[in-house]
């Protein structure tokens, strides 16, 4: 029996005065939670760390598994954790040229229904990890965006 392969990807919720960091990709009019990919032999805290250092210049420690997200079409599982700030301040760099701070009453136009997702999730959802299937468009054919 063949089985699927699925990459595995992690997300940041990042909370200040009780909005959600989220940050603008340089190469895609699109906001989304700070994250990416897991490298081979990398646990997911360190990816989690090395991510939002990556794409914001912040250094954080990963407090709590707010969701498992898995979508099947694309062949993916995302992990979303809330962490808190250690230290660092947000930087512009080659991977996001701008970053805001929503609630779940305001999202910028370029945030996909599966970030919105897993924000809401955030919100609603303080007890424990969820564990949800994201099924539809990628994000990209979704908002309708192109490079």
């Amino acid at each position: 029996m063949k089985r699927d392969i699925f990459k595995v990807a992690v997300r940041a919720i990042i909370v200040k005065n009780k909005k959600v960091l989220l940050l603008h990709r340089r190469d895609y009019d699109l906001w989304e939670l700070p994250g990416g990919g897991m490298d081979n032999n990398e646990t997911i805290k360190h990816a989690i760390k090395r991510e939002v250092k990556e794409e914001t210049n912040l250094t954080v420690k990963p407090l709590k598994l707010i969701g498992v997200y898995h979508n099947y079409r694309d062949k993916i599982i995302i992990f979303t954790f809330l962490v808190k700030i250690l230290s660092g301040r947000l930087k512009k760099n080659d991977e996001a040229d701008n970053f805001i701070w929503c609630d779940d009453r305001k999202f910028p136009k370029n945030v996909s229904s599966k970030n919105k997702q897993r924000i809401l999730d955030y919100y609603k959802n303080k007890k424990e990890a969820i564990i949800k299937t994201q099924r539809g468009k990628r994000v990209i054919e979704e908002l309708g965006l192109k490079k």
